[in-house]
């Protein structure tokens, strides 16, 4: 582990640093909460360097972080935690909205899912092919479905054991200075009901663990109704997550946050375990 790493004046002294030019002006961030990203992409330094905009050198205006870490465990500060950073996007996590001024971002190197190509290899989102054995070697994979990108089978690549003790070690020192008591993913925050990041290759509950008593821990409930509609948002207005579309009377799922009536939950057993989605609070019991 990384025993060296604490935070003084808003970065940690022990990583390297230099600033995103994608930061909110005049606008001070008293950190809650830690978000879970992954980059999309494979390249470290790129995904950093797009991150800090033009101070990396790229022509990215919309977002940035405030640390990513490499599949090395390489990790690049490129923002104070003190400041407002461009990660969360449209998002809500109970009474809360907007959580980009709440927040400090996390981004760790991961392509995210690849799909399948139907000859036996996987397309990542630059439209490259890789192969079990190419992957395997860049760590492992596992393979899942997801109902926020469509209803076949997606690889999606391990973390390495490094960048997850970097993330241990950066998240410690995050939880020993500020009053953060609510770590998420980036896919249980959004609004738009695409977000996938950090996937579920991705530890969440070991990370969550760190914060002991501080994180409420997920509520276990059953479906009450005959049927529950499962959307992609906290509403009426967001279509159904199909497959399964509804879960049936007596489905277990954990109950990760709230909105108003709304919760989002994740099933927690049998053939749909894993599939996350939002369902009316007043049918779960």
């Amino acid at each position: 582990m990384h025993p060296e790493m604490t935070v003084k004046n808003h970065r940690i002294p022990s990583i390297w640093y230099k600033q995103t030019s994608n930061l909110s002006s005049g606008r001070t961030l008293n950190p809650s909460m830690i978000v879970m990203h992954y980059t999309t992409g494979w390249n470290g330094e790129g995904s950093r360097n797009w991150l800090m905009g033009a101070a990396g050198g790229t022509s990215n205006e919309g977002s940035s972080a405030h640390v990513v870490i490499d599949r090395d465990g390489t990790a690049w500060q490129i923002a104070p935690f003190n400041r407002v950073a461009w990660h969360a996007g449209p998002s809500r996590y109970g009474d809360l909205e907007s959580l980009n001024n709440h927040a400090i971002g996390l981004e760790f190197v991961n392509s995210g899912p690849l799909s399948p190509d139907g000859d036996g290899q996987w397309i990542d989102p630059y439209g490259h092919r890789r192969s079990d054995d190419e992957l395997n070697a860049a760590g492992g994979f596992i393979k899942a479905s997801h109902p926020r990108v469509g209803g076949l089978v997606y690889a999606w690549p391990n973390y390495t054991k490094v960048q997850l003790a970097t993330g241990y070690a950066i998240l410690k020192a995050l939880a020993d200075q500020y009053p953060i008591s609510a770590i998420v993913s980036h896919e249980e925050i959004d609004t738009r009901g695409w977000k996938t990041d950090p996937g579920p290759a991705f530890p969440m509950e070991s990370f969550r663990q760190l914060l002991g008593d501080r994180n409420p821990a997920p509520r276990v409930k059953s479906v009450t109704a005959s049927r529950l509609n499962i959307r992609k948002g906290p509403g009426v207005g967001y279509a159904r997550i199909d497959p399964p579309g509804a879960l049936d009377t007596g489905t277990i799922v954990r109950v990760l946050s709230a909105d108003d009536v709304w919760r989002l939950v994740e099933v927690n057993d049998g053939p749909l375990s894993g599939v996350r989605g939002w369902v009316h609070g007043a049918y779960l019991g």
